[in-house]
């Protein structure tokens, strides 16, 4: 009898200290913060709002989707995260699971494969969210991230020890990529696209979109392992303005038999992959189609692998909806198309295929269009930013920079206020030293600044326009 009071005496303080933990770390967790949507829309990281031109309290991003919280509550004006957004507090003791569908309140990508009825061998086996996502996850591990897809915001892996950490395939053909392919580029079957979201409805708290599309998996280099990954995208459009965001994607969708084999991903194994067929013959995949003759959409099935110069070869058909912002959501083909030119291109935690990656599922490098290359055959030592050249100058100046190490390379201009002008430089490095030169026609006189962005390197500095 004493064991058992001392056993349920530690099972009592284990659950005590638990909580005690989770809600001190709630605040700097991600359900805390909520720092993920301002992260991905703020134009100081090439968001939407450089196009828009709206805040995200404008667009009331910030605000919970749904308007009641898990007791059935009216969400607090303005908006603050607490724990009652999940838990059930006034009928369930915090220890209590928490309902799968409070989850799938904000997670609606998840919820979305779930309605749309395509199966994951873990939801099969009866997982549901917690199971995998524990304490940490959900309710932070003391640090502040910007996103989930921070290194060390999400621990949930499928090479957990508890999962898949020591599983290997009992024959070595199947599985040849040595590591450098993450499980879900093979075993996830699709991922999710809520394609072209329609932003003047969202000003309206309407998520308004032209349809949800499945059958693809985009494949890019997931920055927080290095390893090919599923991506999937949003794309939107303001005003006849047209915006990507695409980034890392673990749909759940996940099959144990009949994963992707060679065939799936390698044309020159005997493929037959439409994305890479079209960017074989004309250099560009042009992933989604709108046909005006009948409003309907098609687009890219099986993998598409993201090109290093996707900026220029990666397009879709971005669409405005002709009806009135504020209609009730329901599906319609009162769609027109707008252009398959992207004003904004935005990829977070992910980098393009390189061109050896992509020679290695049978792409055809010769199509690859880079404006940009070393200036000379030496490598740097260290990264550097150096200052234009004339400076004040009307209207061209050159920017000198160099990269030791092979990788994906930005610099953005902005403006005196920090606002995005324009990018003028965002795809794959080699290791060397570069130049560009900047063109300013067309923009006023005035001070502005250059950004760039390579690995965990950061400079700016300033440049005067001087007409």
């Amino acid at each position: 009898m004493k064991k058992y009071t001392i056993s349920v005496m530690l099972l009592f303080l284990f659950c005590l200290v638990d909580i005690t933990f989770a809600q001190a770390y709630f605040s700097t967790s991600l359900h805390g913060t909520g720092n993920g949507h301002p992260y991905w829309y703020d134009a100081s990281n090439g968001g939407f709002e450089t196009l828009s031109g709206l805040s995200i309290d404008q667009v009331f991003c910030l605000d919970c989707h749904g308007t009641t919280d898990a007791n059935g509550d009216a969400f607090p004006s303005p908006y603050t995260p607490s724990c009652s957004n999940c838990h059930a507090t006034k009928t369930q003791s915090f220890t209590d699971p928490v309902s799968q569908n409070e989850c799938l309140k904000c997670h609606s990508r998840e919820a979305s494969i779930i309605q749309m009825n395509i199966p994951d061998v873990h939801r099969t086996a009866g997982f549901t969210c917690i199971n995998c996502h524990k304490s940490n996850d959900v309710h932070g591990n003391g640090m502040e991230y910007n996103s989930m897809f921070d290194p060390g915001a999400i621990a949930a892996d499928c090479s957990d020890p508890a999962c898949h950490g020591t599983f290997t395939h009992t024959n070595p053909a199947v599985d040849p990529h040595g590591g450098k392919i993450h499980c879900t580029s093979c075993h996830a079957s699709t991922n999710l696209s809520c394609y072209n979201c329609h932003f003047e409805s969202q000003l309206y708290h309407l998520k308004r979109a032209q349809s949800k599309i499945t059958g693809f998996i985009i494949l890019v280099n997931r920055t927080k392992d290095n390893k090919v990954h599923p991506a999937t995208f949003q794309s939107t459009t303001y005003q006849g303005k047209t915006w990507i965001a695409m980034g890392p994607s673990v749909a759940h969708t996940i099959t144990k038999t009949g994963a992707r084999t060679c065939t799936a991903c390698h044309q020159n194994y005997g493929g037959s992959i439409p994305a890479i067929t079209e960017y074989n013959s004309t250099g560009i995949i042009q992933f989604a189609k709108w046909n005006s003759a009948d409003s309907t959409l098609s687009w890219k099935q099986g993998i598409v692998p993201l090109p290093i110069d996707y900026l220029r070869s990666f397009k879709l058909d971005y669409l405005t909806y002709k009806g009135n912002p504020d209609d009730p959501i329901v599906p319609s083909k009162n769609w027109e198309f707008i252009s398959d030119h992207s004003d904004g291109f935005q990829l977070l935690f992910a980098t393009p295929l390189t061109k050896l990656q992509m020679a290695k599922i049978g792409m055809d490098t010769n199509k690859v269009v880079m404006d940009i290359q070393p200036v000379n055959n030496q490598v740097p030592s260290n990264y550097s930013l150096g200052q234009n050249y004339p400076n004040p100058f009307n209207p061209s100046t050159m920017i000198k920079y160099s990269i030791p190490t092979a990788g994906f390379v930005e610099i953005n201009l902005y403006d005196a206020l920090g606002k995005l002008v324009k990018q003028l430089v965002g795809e794959q490095h080699q290791a060397g030293n570069y130049q560009i030169e900047f063109n300013a026609t067309g923009l006023t006189s005035g001070v502005y600044f250059y950004q760039i962005k390579a690995s965990n390197f950061t400079a700016t500095k300033k440049l005067i326009l001087m007409k």
